[in-house]
């Protein structure tokens, strides 16, 4: 578990750890997709791993790092990636996984897509009612580092209808931590960034990168099994903390 960050200007309100940096004439909200709009705050290898504890809980940490990365490029690079919705793209990922992990068992590969795509839809729907609420306020987005399905998956969701703006990394090119991306997200809310907050879940990937464009940053964080910091980490980069996106509608009532 990382150490709590912690700030001498730092509050509280309603649980939530902020900083004096206010929502200041605030007209969009941009969204992270994997582990911010389909979990609360948690990565797709983290949420695997615990499945992976109790379907194969021989398979270990650096094991499964291995083979989950390994997926991860093979559905980057395989053509039918970006035309598949989120089960086909989850059922595509776990049969990769196990591949590589050299696990032939039918059961199991049913149970960690059924499992792993029952938690993300529950939440992703959840959400879509939330995005909903705040699009009658702001102009919302997405920048997320997809296999360019991502619009597929945030239609299906009932997400895709109260955006705005979507930066999909495979079909724009670039990927995140690259500010690049979200410059063009921006481009496309047609929107200055200090007038844009940023919500995402990985400190490297969403935070850092977004506070550089001059966003106003919204660390969506779950340290059950958070990926250790880097040595340089500021916790003054993170403007506010929360652990979902209900926390989120509180923060900006």
């Amino acid at each position: 578990m990382t150490e709590t960050p912690i700030n001498l200007r730092i509050f509280s309100l309603h649980g939530l750890v902020m900083t004096p940096r206010l929502f200041k004439n605030l007209q969009g909200i941009l969204f992270d997709l994997g582990g911010t709009l389909d979990a609360d705050g948690e990565h797709w290898l983290n949420r695997f791993y615990l499945l992976y504890q109790e379907y194969l809980p021989e398979v270990a940490w650096e094991e499964l790092k291995t083979a989950f990365y390994d997926a991860e490029a093979y559905c980057l690079q395989d053509p039918r990636g970006a035309d598949l919705n989120l089960a086909g793209l989850i059922d595509l990922h776990v049969s990769r996984q196990l591949a590589v992990l050299k696990v032939e068992r039918a059961e199991i590969h049913r149970a960690l897509v059924q499992k792993f795509l029952a938690s993300c839809l529950q939440t992703l729907h959840r959400n879509a009612g939330i995005l909903s609420r705040l699009a009658q306020r702001f102009r919302l987005g997405v920048v997320t580092n997809s296999y360019g399905n991502a619009a597929r998956v945030l239609a299906e969701a009932g997400i895709k209808p109260s955006l705005m703006a979507l930066a999909d990394s495979h079909e724009v090119g670039v990927r995140k931590p690259d500010a690049a991306i979200f410059r063009l997200a921006l481009r496309r809310l047609d929107l200055a960034p200090e007038v844009v907050a940023y919500v995402g879940d990985s400190y490297n990937q969403d935070i850092r990168p977004a506070r550089q464009v001059g966003l106003v940053t919204i660390w969506l964080r779950n340290d059950a099994m958070s990926a250790p910091l880097p040595p340089d980490f500021d916790p003054a980069l993170a403007d506010y903390q929360i652990s979902s996106l209900g926390d989120l509608e509180g923060l900006l009532s």
